[in-house]
């Protein structure tokens, strides 16, 4: 833990030269907080932290002055104020994301999403980056830290370690169950790459969540087959009285929730070892699939099986269909730069719900996610009066700005997801969890152009320079993309991106940087780039016209 010492002691301690450069790390990060450290408000914050090797010819190294971010284009945007903020040789200090700097120090004025992104220590030069990572995105209190402290390799923990020695803690067996599987799959659930293939269903009854990540998943009579990996959370994580979908594809490359191997349409066995390679956590006979019947427990957890005509990936076996009321996604913003603001007078993503209907529809119950492998991310609660309610032929809008619940919530339509304006989904669903009301996809959005229905519940969407929160879409101005020189800004996909290529809106000549500002490599007149020498990191492009794109490479 870190040493706290009293002023006295420190005044001893001979500080730094001026000038002279020291080596801290950023050494874990969080976030993704909810139920993890709290601060000294008692909220669940986010949080990272910096360690300062020993060695370097001081005991105390006073860290005023010095410049937090979460942003290369903006370096300076936390000075670490002159308050007494040291850490000590071979200790840790630890700072808050979130956004609140008015409680102290240690607390930046910047949050993280937990879709991932990087955070930076400047020398008080604003200028120097003494260190920067790029954190993929995080399941929630899961953080992302350095194997060991100052290590090059970073990896998940199950257990955080703020503010103490990063170290990985073995994880035990929990309890879980094997409580579905689908051999033959035409039309019960797609994978995140849009094919449906076999799956099984792992129920954790617990009020905690699992992370499925060091368990042995297999098919045969080797029962430690496969060691499902530790490199994406966000796939393995099983919520408290959840559920999580692992296909059977033989496909392992599509990500960490994807078994080696297929399932026998004739039937077979399951397997789920515990971390230890020794407990048996659950074995699951399954007879002869046929097309769309799953085969499951009677009820979540239950030792009896029964076959389901309409197989319940993701939701309870013992669910009712509630069936919602026609409800359409009508419009939505995901690069809110300077378009409508929130309640906090923050420009949050957005999106609006349209009720076509001679009736007022109340959402209390109905489901939104960004993610379909998550299909209950987020519920609208349940209320005082109606503002939950949409009106007959009327609008309701929400915000996508991670603000949503606990004792940081900004209001009961803030939900706890952005929305990403490269590639995204939104999905709503009914209080069932399990019935689609509806969906939509996308791949880029400008900033402050939403995309809507081009008529209010229609089926044709399109882009909307004057944007229309809460009104209806009819008659609004539209974007028109050969008009509208906004719309020739340089964009790339996919961004971020783990391999391969990525492709230009344009043709791109220009430079691309690191985080730390150094050239890594000169394009002229590019459509497309091969990120396959890149580590990862984040990235800047900037074009010979002085356009500047950033580039995540994970």
């Amino acid at each position: 833990m870190k040493q706290f010492l009293s002023l006295t002691i420190l005044a001893l301690v001979a500080t730094a030269a001026l000038g002279q450069q020291y080596q801290v790390f950023i050494n874990e990060v969080l976030a993704s907080n909810q139920t993890d450290l709290q601060d000294d408000f008692f909220e669940n914050d986010d949080w990272f932290e910096l360690y300062f090797p020993a060695g370097q010819g001081t005991a105390v190294l006073n860290l005023a002055g010095y410049y937090l971010s979460d942003d290369p284009d903006s370096l300076d945007k936390f000075m670490i104020p002159d308050d007494n903020v040291w850490i000590t040789a071979d200790n840790h200090r630890l700072f808050f994301a979130d956004n609140d700097p008015e409680q102290g120090p240690d607390h930046t004025n910047f949050k993280f999403t937990l879709e991932g992104e990087a955070v930076y220590l400047t020398e008080p030069d604003a200028t120097t980056i003494v260190d920067s990572v790029w954190f993929p995105e995080q399941a929630p209190d899961i953080s992302y830290g350095r194997v060991c402290d100052g290590c090059d390799e970073w990896m998940f923990f199950n257990n955080t370690t703020p503010d103490a020695v990063n170290a990985e803690v073995p994880q035990e067996a929990e309890f879980l169950f094997i409580n579905e599987v689908l051999t033959v799959n035409t039309e019960s659930g797609k994978d995140q790459s849009d094919e449906y293939d076999q799956w099984f269903e792992v129920y954790n009854p617990n009020d905690y969540q699992v992370n499925l990540a060091g368990y042995y998943i297999s098919n045969t009579s080797d029962e430690l087959l496969y060691q499902i990996p530790n490199t994406d959370p966000v796939k393995t994580v099983i919520g408290a009285g959840s559920w999580r979908l692992i296909w059977c594809d033989a496909q392992v490359e599509q990500g960490t929730n994807h078994a080696p191997f297929t399932l026998s349409t004739e039937g077979g066995t399951l397997t789920l070892v515990g971390p230890d390679a020794t407990t048996m956590v659950d074995s699951y006979d399954f007879p002869a699939g046929s097309a769309d019947v799953s085969h499951g427990r009677q009820t979540d957890g239950s030792p009896s099986s029964i076959s389901f005509n309409i197989p319940t990936p993701r939701v309870t076996n013992s669910l009712v269909i509630i069936w919602p009321e026609e409800l359409y996604i009508n419009e939505l913003l995901a690069d809110n730069f300077s378009d409508t603001t929130d309640n906090y007078l923050e420009n949050e993503d957005w999106f609006e719900i349209y009720n076509p209907n001679d009736f007022p529809v109340d959402l209390v119950g109905y489901y939104f996610t960004d993610n379909p492998e998550v299909p209950m991310k987020w519920q609208v609660p349940e209320v005082v009066g109606d503002s939950t309610v949409v009106p007959a032929n009327g609008w309701l809008l929400f915000w996508c700005d991670e603000d949503g619940g606990g004792l940081s919530s900004q209001g009961w339509n803030h939900v706890s997801f952005k929305l990403n304006n490269n590639a995204e989904q939104l999905q709503m669903r009914g209080p069932d969890g399990f019935t689609i009301a509806d969906e939509i996809a996308w791949m880029n959005q400008l900033d402050d152009i939403s995309m809507g229905r081009s008529e209010d519940g229609g089926s044709s969407w399109i882009n909307f320079e004057e944007t229309t929160p809460e009104y209806s879409n009819n008659g609004a101005q539209v974007g028109v993309e050969e008009a509208d020189a906004n719309v020739q800004r340089l964009l790339l996909y996919p961004n971020p991106v783990n391999n391969g290529w990525v492709s230009f809106s344009q043709p791109f000549s220009g430079v691309l940087f690191d985080s730390s500002g150094r050239i890594v490599d000169q394009l002229r007149a590019v459509q497309a780039y091969n990120v396959d020498q890149l580590q990862s990191g984040v990235y800047i492009l900037r074009s010979a016209d002085g356009r500047s794109l950033r580039m995540v490479v994970e």
